[in-house]
C-alpha cells in the first residue's frame, strides 16, 4: 500500500531547573506529613548504577513544573549529591487515590549520550478534508509511539497535519518513517483515520427502502 504524504512536526524536550533539597524523611508517614507540614514533595534520583537520591522539592514549583509540559521534559536537577546538575526525565509520578494529589516522583538519571527507548506522544493537527466537507469521523488509535533516541535529542512530542485526510484514508506508522527513522513501533499500525459518515449511509439506505416500499404500494392495484 502506498505512504500517504504527511507533515510531521517534532517537538523537542524543554530543559527545566529544579533544585532539591536531600531528604531525610522515610516511612509512608513521615514522608506522608512532608506536603502537610512544610510544602515539599518527596521524590526519589535513581539510574547509572548510583546510588539512589532521596529528594524533597517545593510542592508548588515541582507541581508548576509538571503541569506545564514537565513529564515530557529533561529535568536538571541541583542541590544533590553531585555538584553539577544532573539530568534526569520523569519516570513515575504518584498520585493520591482521592484528592488526585502528587504524592511522590520518581526521576531517572540520564548520560546526554546513551541511547533510550521511550514513548513519545503523538498527537493530529487541523481537521480532516473528509471531515469538515465528506461528514466523515475523525479516530485516532495511537496516541504513543515508540522511539529509540540519544538522550540529549528527546522529543517532547510529535505532531502530524491531517488536514488533507479524506474519508477512508488513514495514516500509518510507515507514513512518517522517512521522515523519522527513530521510530521504533511497528510500521503496520494505524496512527488515524477518517471513518464514513455511518449514521448518514444507514440513515439513506433506510430512506430508500421506505420510498422502494411506497413506490411498490403505488403500483399495486387496488383492492374491491
Amino acid at each position: 500500500m502506498a505512504s500517504i504524504s504527511v507533515q510531521l512536526e517534532i517537538f523537542k524536550r524543554e530543559e527545566i531547573a529544579l533544585q532539591v533539597q536531600s531528604r531525610e524523611e522515610k516511612g509512608k508517614g513521615a514522608v506522608g506529613r512532608l506536603r502537610r507540614l512544610t510544602g515539599m514533595l518527596p521524590g526519589v534520583l535513581y539510574g547509572h548504577t548510583q546510588a539512589p537520591f532521596c529528594f524533597k522539592a517545593e510542592a508548588r514549583v515541582l507541581e508548576r513544573a509538571l503541569g506545564q509540559g514537565g513529564q515530557n521534559a529533561v529535568f536538571l536537577v541541583g542541590g544533590g549529591d553531585s555538584a553539577a546538575p544532573e539530568r534526569a526525565v520523569v519516570r513515575e509520578i504518584q498520585y493520591h487515590k482521592v484528592r488526585g494529589d502528587i504524592m511522590h516522583v520518581d526521576l531517572l538519571r540520564v548520560d546526554p549520550e546513551e541511547r533510550l527507548r521511550i514513548s513519545v506522544p503523538i498527537a493530529a493537527k487541523g481537521v480532516p478534508a473528509g471531515v469538515r466537507t465528506g461528514g466523515g469521523a475523525l479516530q485516532q488509535t495511537l496516541t504513543l509511539i515508540e522511539m529509540e533516541c540519544v538522550a540529549s535529542e528527546l522529543p517532547s512530542r510529535l505532531e502530524i497535519d491531517i488536514t488533507d485526510l479524506e474519508v477512508g484514508q488513514s495514516i500509518h506508522v510507515r507514513d512518517l518513517l522517512d521522515q523519522e527513522g527513530r521510530i521504533i513501533t511497528d510500521p503496520g499500525v494505524t496512527i488515524v483515520s477518517v471513518l464514513a459518515p455511518r449514521l448518514v449511509v444507514a440513515a439513506s439506505a433506510e430512506t430508500a427502502a421506505e420510498e422502494g416500499a411506497e413506490a411498490q404500494g403505488a403500483e399495486a392495484p387496488a383492492k374491491t
